[in-house]
């Protein structure tokens, strides 16, 4: 029995138009999915860069703008530079001129130093003239009053005697009587005699007659004395001219008569200055410490009294005195008060005064 012959498979077999049909399906789906993504990209580069092109032009806009303010501002530079430079040659044909009569000054200048040195060696020598008739002057006048004695004590430098009015102030207090507490304790409760004669009371009896003598003649001149209570000693009231030599030598024998006693009321005197008609121009305050008291009432009850507290009575008695006096401090130093020479220093030195203190063997 003959087999059946096997048949064989082609592949011609299967349909052509399928094959061309699938294939052309895959082309057409391919090229399709392609040209969808091409136009989304297109589409999505055109959108920027049309903004990028508006954002240019308002670019161009704005600088635009931009450029018409600057040409204008260059415009404004422009007119301002030119009336700067019409300003600087105003300013330097003032400058020449001013040049040219500076050159004409030092000019006349020249001819003229050999007369104002001429003139200035003349004032010069009249000058010296004028010095020389004054201390012969000096010389040759007489004291307000006579001081007796030996010597030549007329030795001190910077202190001004001068003034239209001249008021000697000195303090009475107990303790002119000596330098030291435990000495002015005793004299105190001795005789008047022996306090009169004590020797710093006459050396400060001597600085006051020293004073008066050597007033300038033309000057008028009190004496006041201030312990608790301030006076005149010449007590009308009166300024007195230095020629009165009667009256002052009165005065004078009067306060060698005069005992210190009581505490110091510097406070007192300045209000008695404030009082005067016309108030002194220059004041010689001869002293040796600290005030012990014033006028208020918690001063009056204290028995002792500390340094502190005394220049605090020193500050409140400044206030009472008036503006425009010269103040010289005379200081006697005396123990337990080594303030007292800075703030009567301080004292003369801002109203215009000298401060001193005298050696023993003055004057």
């Amino acid at each position: 029995m003959k087999r059946p012959r096997k048949r064989q498979l082609s592949v011609f077999l299967l349909s052509f138009l399928d094959i061309m049909a699938g294939g052309f399906g895959a082309v057409v789906l391919i090229f399709l999915i392609i040209d969808h993504n091409t136009v989304e990209t297109i589409e999505s580069a055109n959108r920027d860069q049309l903004a990028e092109v508006r954002l240019l032009e308002r670019r161009q806009e704005e600088g635009q703008q931009n450029l018409v303010v600057l040409r204008e501002q260059i415009g404004l530079l422009k007119l301002q530079i030119a009336d700067a430079r019409e300003k600087i040659e105003n300013v330097q044909t003032e400058v020449d001129e001013k040049k040219e009569e500076v050159e004409e000054v030092e000019l006349q200048a020249l001819d003229q130093s050999e007369t104002e040195e001429e003139l200035q060696s003349e004032i010069e020598s009249k000058e010296d003239e004028l010095a020389d008739l004054k201390q012969k002057l000096d010389d040759q006048r007489p004291d307000t009053i006579e001081i007796l004695g030996t010597g030549d004590r007329q030795y001190l430098t910077g202190l001004f005697l001068g003034g239209n009015r001249i008021l000697v102030a000195v303090d009475t207090s107990a303790s002119m009587l000596h330098n030291s507490i435990v000495n002015v304790a005793i004299l105190r409760n001795r005789d008047k005699e022996a306090q009169l004669n004590s020797k710093k009371w006459i050396r400060v009896v001597d600085t006051v007659e020293w004073f008066i003598a050597k007033a300038p003649l033309t000057s008028q001149l009190q004496i006041a004395t201030y312990n608790t209570e301030a006076k005149l000693i010449i007590d009308d009231g009166d300024w007195h001219d230095a020629t009165d030599a009667e009256a002052l030598q009165d005065a004078i024998q009067l306060l060698r008569e005069t005992p210190p006693a009581n505490g110091t009321d510097l406070k007192g005197l300045f209000q008695l200055i404030a009082q005067m008609k016309p108030i002194p121009e220059n004041v010689f305050l001869i002293t040796d410490s600290f005030p012990t008291t014033d006028d208020s009432n918690a001063s009056k009850r204290r028995t002792t009294i500390d340094g502190r507290e005394r220049l605090n009575l020193f500050y409140r008695a400044l206030r009472e005195l008036p503006a425009g006096i010269t103040i010289n401090s005379i200081l006697f130093p005396f123990e337990g008060d080594p303030w007292a020479a800075g703030a009567y220093w301080a004292l003369s030195h801002n109203t215009g005064g000298t401060f001193m203190t005298p050696s023993r063997d003055w004057p």
